[in-house]
């Protein structure tokens, strides 16, 4: 016997929220984790409302969950590798502080980076600054004839390391 649907959506709701909750708080970003819980059932609800066939309610949950979660952290991060730029190396100035902690902290990071990036390979950088202009990573392998998931595993190992060195 199938469920009602809205039976099915309260059932999820704690899993969505709870994936949220371990999305931000391993991402170290303040969000509050009920506006995408919203966000993923409201768009399952219309989906099905669209007739669209879901097949799996909770599959589709956990990937518009993930999806949204990265939509936000892309909006929200404030990781300073991703407001680099090649012009901004040379200048050490990532963005402009309103305040003089804010430059001294930037400046700080700057040099942090820049001494960690130095340890990578030209390559490797050529990936992050590709991935940080905002290109899938299906871009990116097209563009340098790597595999995806050398491209992939490449772009997270140097993440990895760029936030343990701004740690």
């Amino acid at each position: 016997m199938a469920k009602s649907f809205d039976i099915e959506l309260a059932e999820l709701r704690p899993k969505v929220l709870a994936l949220t909750r371990r999305f931000f708080s391993s991402a170290h970003l303040p969000s509050d984790p009920e506006d995408i819980v919203q966000d993923v059932l409201l768009s399952l609800w219309r989906a099905k409302q669209n007739g669209t066939e879901v097949r799996n309610a909770e599959a589709w949950a956990v990937r518009a969950t993930k999806n949204a979660c990265i939509s936000v952290w892309r909006k929200k991060s404030t990781s300073a590798f991703s407001r680099l730029t090649p012009a901004d190396e040379s200048s050490g100035s990532l963005v402009s502080g309103s305040s003089a902690l804010d430059r001294i902290r930037e400046s700080e990071a700057s040099a942090i980076l820049q001494r960690t990036m130095k340890g990578f390979s030209d390559g490797t950088i050529r990936l992050l600054r590709l991935k940080a202009s905002g290109l899938s990573l299906d871009e990116i392998s097209a563009i340098t004839g790597r595999s995806k998931g050398s491209v992939k595993s490449s772009i997270s190992a140097a993440r990895k390391a760029l936030i343990q060195s701004l740690e």
